[in-house]
């Protein structure tokens, strides 16, 4: 099942930040430029990804969901600005770099900011999340927890329903990348209790599918669809996982076809999307 790109993909995934949490923060010009000129860097990287959409080796889909996160980054600088100016200091600046280092893939750098973000503010959970994503990257699992537990009592101490349940995603994504499903249904379940979200539904219907349960893993697919998604390449990913599942277990090429269209129309830079949607029309024009 390679054409899944899901999180077992250990070398090449990048978790996406909470949308409304990157909140970097500046005190000076010179700062300010630094982040701005970091900021068209992202863009420009994420420009030249979907001018290369169509060739062979194409980026993940969570690394495509990173990238389309970064259209936050301006949002993002105005809040740390204006962050910097009430309370001067920088953990969010700091923040912010690293992300931007870990979407071009320079993890050292990335773990650097992370850390100096850790010094001024020990409770970010954006910054003990990133280091957590960065350890999941080397395959140090046991570090990874730690952080995403770290950050996950801090997000429960606060109330926060986003982080606790994004957390919980996380923490489901690391142990189904360590092949422990039973530990990773666990957390997506406790993931949706606390706020029902496509990311997590989602990972239910992939551990379902692989322990061949097909008929549990599409109703976790169409159960994620009924709720609201944080990504909406997930959500995309959803439908893709779920035509394949109409067309070759439900046998129902019509619905599969009508699937699959709604994942190339979230997402039509994806190949794969339309060709699957291409394939299906065929295939109930047929029946």
């Amino acid at each position: 099942m390679d054409h899944l790109e899901i999180p077992v993909a250990l070398s090449v995934i990048r978790s996406s930040m909470k949308k409304n949490s990157t909140y970097s923060n500046m005190r000076s010009p010179n700062l300010l430029h630094s982040t701005l000129l970091v900021l068209a860097i992202a863009t420009f990287h994420f420009v030249s990804f979907l001018a290369c959409s169509g060739e062979k080796d194409e980026p993940s889909i969570l690394e495509i969901r990173d990238l389309m996160d970064s259209g936050h980054l301006a949002e993002s600088v105005q809040k740390a600005k204006d962050k910097a100016i009430k309370t001067g200091k920088t953990d969010q600046v700091h923040y912010l770099r690293g992300w931007i280092y870990y979407l071009r893939k320079e993890d050292a750098a990335a773990e650097k900011e992370y850390k100096l973000c850790l010094k001024e503010n020990k409770n970010s959970i954006d910054c003990l999340r990133g280091i957590a994503q960065l350890e999941k990257n080397k395959q140090n699992y046991e570090k990874s927890e730690t952080r995403y537990k770290q950050a996950l009592i801090i997000a429960q101490a606060s109330g926060d329903k986003e982080y606790t349940s994004m957390l919980l995603t996380d923490l489901g994504n690391l142990s189904l990348a360590q092949d422990e499903r039973e530990e990773a249904i666990d957390w997506y379940n406790k993931s949706v209790q606390v706020k029902p979200e496509g990311s997590a539904y989602y990972g239910l219907g992939f551990v379902n599918l692989l322990n061949r349960d097909k008929l549990s893993s599409v109703q976790f697919l169409k159960k994620g669809l009924e709720t609201e998604y944080r990504d909406l390449i997930i959500k995309a990913e959803t439908y893709y996982l779920l035509a394949k599942l109409q067309n070759d277990f439900e046998k129902n090429p019509k619905a599969a076809s009508e699937s699959a269209k709604k994942a190339f129309e979230l997402f039509p830079a994806m190949e794969k999307y339309s060709k699957s949607w291409e394939q299906y029309s065929k295939l109930s024009r047929s029946n």
